[in-house]
């Protein structure tokens, strides 16, 4: 009987994944223009036929506080549904662990907790967790496993019922209950959602209240960032948020729709967010110039260690706490990429040019180039032709 079930989900998973994944392209021609710079604009519809994008937004934030702002293509690769708009509202993945150690260094000025706190304070049946504190799991240098997206029960539940909510507790022990970790002395760069799953349980015990509503209350509001929210743990879906698009998943392309929460309560506060481009310029403008954190805790965030050769992505070269320095076409970049079920974004700080720049879309499928190929043509044409830019 157990066989028997279970052949029954895998092959009528099967059967929905390839029913799913018959999504069909077509070009785009603008008609509807979005942007308050032509040469932002001409770059963004550029990409969306170069790289077979639904749809994409970008802006840049300038020294003078002036921000531009475009959009491309539709909601679908069919072009049926409507235009992106400046206000569209785009899942952005692990961008969110940038806010989520935002937060914990806000925690950590209040002296609710150190970075140098052992995990036993909050997990003390987690076989690592008096060997592991919080800057480890912040800069994943924990060498916590990554097992998040390994566990093919909680992927096949998480694709075949899409309005699943899981509980992020108990989705920790699950995987984590018997996990051995390298010794302290032997540890070095891994990257792992597990950390900042971690992260997200000590912010709310912490912190006192849901990490959604205390990233509320210390950024978003504050921030006047209208546009930003960590899904699903809302009453209301937000009003610009649209369906995305996930090749992650085998035989895609998927249609992730916005009420889906499967993906978003798995992944919690290490990738769940969705944003605009104008609102994450505003953090990033905030953020590097002392309007979120401390100055002395915004460097604690910048202390970069190695990174480079990590098996993941060939652009970072260090990574902090919820920061990456990136090396893009020999352009140095900080921020916090992130990509998956349904949506990618490229949201980075520019040190040399005192300028932030973001690009998301609806889209997510491994080593695609078109996020990085993007911000390289928006900063060559910043670097090129500061006259168009401004």
């Amino acid at each position: 009987m157990i066989i028997s079930r279970t052949s029954s989900v895998i092959f009528t998973g099967i059967i929905l994944v390839i029913m799913n994944g018959c999504i069909s392209y077509r070009p785009y021609e603008n008609t509807n223009t979005n942007s308050s710079n032509e040469p932002l604009q001409n770059i963004l519809d550029q990409a969306v036929n170069e790289y077979k994008l639904p749809g994409l937004q970008a802006g840049i934030k300038l020294p003078n506080g002036k921000t531009l702002l475009a959009s491309s293509g539709t909601i679908d690769f069919g072009r049926k549904q409507p235009h992106i708009t400046n206000n569209n509202i785009f899942r952005i993945g692990s961008t969110t662990k940038m806010f989520v150690a935002a937060l914990i260094g806000r925690l950590n000025e209040k002296g609710l907790l150190s970075y140098d706190d052992t995990l036993d304070k909050w997990f003390p049946d987690l076989p690592f967790a008096s060997t592991v504190n919080i800057r480890e799991l912040l800069n994943h240098t924990s060498c916590i496993e990554e097992s998040l997206f390994t566990s093919p029960t909680i992927l096949a539940k998480s694709f075949l019922f899409s309005h699943t909510n899981w509980n992020t507790e108990e989705v920790v022990y699950d995987l984590m209950q018997d996990m051995k970790v390298i010794p302290a002395g032997q540890r070095s760069f891994k990257y792992a959602n597990n950390n900042y799953l971690l992260l997200g349980l000590i912010a709310e015990r912490t912190g006192g209240d849901k990490i959604h509503v205390q990233l509320q209350k210390e950024f978003f509001i504050p921030l006047k960032m209208k546009n930003t929210y960590l899904l699903p743990y809302y009453e209301k879906l937000p009003d610009g948020l649209i369906s995305g698009f996930d090749e992650y998943i085998p035989l895609g392309p998927h249609e992730i729709d916005p009420d889906n929460t499967a993906w978003d309560s798995l992944t919690f506060s290490a990738g769940a967010m969705a944003s605009s481009a104008e609102d994450l310029l505003i953090w990033l403008d905030a953020l590097f110039h002392n309007r979120v954190l401390k100055p002395e805790t915004l460097e604690t965030m910048r202390h970069y260690l190695d990174a480079r050769n990590n098996g993941r992505d060939d652009s970072i070269v260090a990574y902090g706490l919820g920061l990456a320095q990136y090396d893009i076409n020999g352009d140095k970049l900080e921020g916090h990429p992130g990509g998956g079920f349904g949506g990618e974004c490229f949201p980075f700080y520019f040190p040399e040019k005192d300028i932030s720049i973001v690009v998301s879309y609806n889209w997510s499928k491994k080593n695609n180039p078109a996020g990085k190929m993007i911000i390289q043509q928006i900063i060559r044409q910043i670097t090129d032709n500061p006259e168009t830019i401004k």
